[in-house]
């Protein structure tokens, strides 16, 4: 066997222990996040194809080179139109990839090493951009509320801006994650990282998810059914993002105050930032997103290094316990490609 063979085969084994073991026991990151990772070293593939002629049979470890992966951001950038944010995801995917095959066989550990040199694409700084209250509420006033599919869309929508929760978080929520019978009621949400926490509800919001129950799932809801599931499905069928997101672009379609750029993040955005403005504080806030860095948070709703200095210089406690009860947390992450099912 030659040396090429045996690499070949190495790299191929580590491909597929890396996507189907390390991501999601090792790692025991979220649907969403694995798939970002297959999609960055899916990528790395299409150009070694398209651009270097690797074939399946020549992927050696030699195509993990600092000059390959930099001439790969370039092309991203240049002929894909990847934004710098992009691209420096695709780069982390093909980094935890290449540190996965070096940690596998000492032969590869010297591209390991060498990717730490590969710098990332700095990013154009810009604002997010403000998306006000009336916005929001021209949003939702487009929403038919008449029709069986307009009833489930505002709640659904009312549930994800008034949490700030990620859509799949939302879309993820099964009836044993409401608590609607307290004083205090919630959602059970699980992030990033499979990390739980509670998010307290508005009696405005626990109202409509009450009414939304008992027309969607009646007097006596199945705990394991999806809160929200298709019109024409079974409860216990998951709704799909794509649907949600052109449904919400149909929404956004209607209101001349609304921009075609709006999507569902940007809800997630919009209440991050109402949350500002109402004072919240941004270590409050960064809680309530889930957020593991403060940072993130920081860029997330735009503000300064000196104002999260000052945030956390008057914020003691008892701040941190009683700041707006209704949002109180708990304590409590075939193409080439196509050959290794990257596609």
């Amino acid at each position: 066997m030659t040396k090429e063979l045996k690499e070949h085969i190495m790299v191929g084994e580590a491909i597929n222990e890396w996507q189907g073991y390390y991501l999601t026991e090792v790692r025991n990151l979220s649907g969403n996040a694995i798939r970002s990772y297959r999609n960055g070293l899916g990528l790395f593939l299409d150009y070694l194809e398209s651009v270097k002629g690797i074939r399946r049979e020549t992927l050696v470890g030699d195509c993990f080179r600092v000059d390959t992966i930099e001439n790969w951001l370039a092309w991203m950038k240049e002929a894909k139109g990847c934004s710098p944010s992009t691209c420096n995801l695709r780069l982390a995917a093909l980094r935890s990839f290449i540190a996965f095959l070096s940690r596998k066989n000492v032969a590869f550990i010297k591209y390991g090493c060498s990717i730490t040199s590969v710098k990332r694409i700095r990013p154009v700084k810009k604002l997010p951009e403000v998306i006000s209250r009336e916005t929001i509420k021209a949003l939702f006033a487009s929403i038919d509320t008449g029709s069986i599919t307009g009833k489930r869309d505002f709640a659904l929508f009312n549930v994800m801006y008034s949490t700030a929760t990620r859509v799949d978080e939302v879309l993820s929520l099964k009836i044993a994650d409401i608590a609607l019978g307290s004083k205090s009621p919630c959602i059970r949400v699980t992030g990033k990282g499979s990390k739980r926490r509670c998010i307290y509800l508005l009696k405005s919001v626990a109202k409509i998810i009450g009414h939304y129950i008992s027309v969607f799932h009646g007097k006596a809801p199945v705990p394991s059914d999806f809160l929200f599931f298709p019109i024409n499905g079974r409860r216990n069928t998951k709704l799909c993002q794509e649907a949600v997101s052109k449904r919400l672009k149909l929404y956004a379609s209607k209101s001349p105050m609304v921009s075609d750029k709006f999507h569902c993040h940007s809800l997630r955005h919009a209440r991050a930032t109402h949350w500002l403005e109402d004072g919240v504080n941004i270590v409050q806030i960064q809680r309530l997103l889930g957020h593991e860095s403060i940072e993130t948070t920081m860029k997330y709703v735009g503000i300064s290094k000196e104002q999260m200095i000052k945030a956390l210089a008057i914020m003691d406690d008892a701040t941190t316990k009683n700041i707006e009860k209704h949002y109180k947390t708990s304590k409590v992450k075939k193409s080439l490609a196509a050959a290794f099912g990257l596609k």
